[in-house]
């Protein structure tokens, strides 16, 4: 399963999250359309993130929200960049 970002047209915090993917060679695919106000309030959005916040990411492993776990997520995937230290 690829990674699916639920975010709107120019969100600074998706930037951050799709700089972390290229750093650590990681593909992040965006959702077509995702229309703020309206997307994030359907019950499958809820389902991902009940706070209906955007910024989701669509894993195998489940739903994460919040643009700084999903930055932190996607910089852990590979484990030979150097975005987490050592």
């Amino acid at each position: 399963m690829a990674l699916i970002l639920h975010v709107g047209n120019n969100n600074k915090n998706a930037f951050k999250v799709l700089i972390a993917a290229e750093y650590a060679g990681v593909e992040v695919k965006l959702v077509e359309y995702f229309e703020v106000e309206v997307s994030n309030k359907t019950p499958e959005f809820i389902k991902m993130n009940p706070m209906c916040k955007v910024l989701v990411l669509e894993t195998p492993e489940g739903p994460i929200f919040e643009s700084n776990a999903i930055a932190r997520f996607v910089a852990r995937l590979k484990g030979d960049n150097i975005l987490c230290g050592t």
